[in-house]
């Protein structure tokens, strides 16, 4: 067998509707049509595809505890779309994985990727990441 590529992740929400429009405005995440029948179970998974049109998660509502792992759902963008996402970081007040507001000052210089680490509001780990080096250096005033 040979995997072709990375299909979806599971990931579970206490609200499926909530944690779609939270997906859709924070990501730019869509519910994936072809699949919403599968939501009307409510036990089911929620589906949203990225803007490739390639499904990324299966939103599953169930009463959500208190990870005990380091689970990261890695969200790869182009330099470009990092930038804008980094300039939007003040309107999103999204949550930085110490619980502070995550801002500018939390990117991280992987040397040869930039990431920002954030959680949703079910506090899934997610990160935000391109291989853009040079055109993100430049924007944080590295080169």
């Amino acid at each position: 067998m040979r995997v072709l590529k990375i299909d979806h992740v599971h990931i579970e929400v206490r609200d499926r509707d909530a944690a779609a429009d939270w997906y859709q405005r924070t990501l730019g995440l869509v519910h994936d049509q072809e699949l919403a029948s599968w939501a009307d179970d409510r036990n089911g998974p929620l589906i949203l595809s990225a803007g490739d049109g390639n499904r990324a998660l299966s939103l599953f509502q169930r009463d959500c505890r208190a990870l005990s792992r380091d689970a990261t759902i890695a969200f790869r963008v182009s330099g470009e779309q990092f930038i804008a996402f980094m300039n939007e970081l003040p309107n999103l007040r999204l949550t930085h994985r110490s619980g502070k507001v995550l801002s500018r000052e939390d990117v991280v210089d992987h040397a040869l990727s930039w990431s920002l680490y954030f959680l949703d509001p079910d506090e899934n780990r997610l990160e935000v990441t391109s291989y853009d080096y040079a055109q993100i250096a430049e924007t944080v005033g590295y080169q």
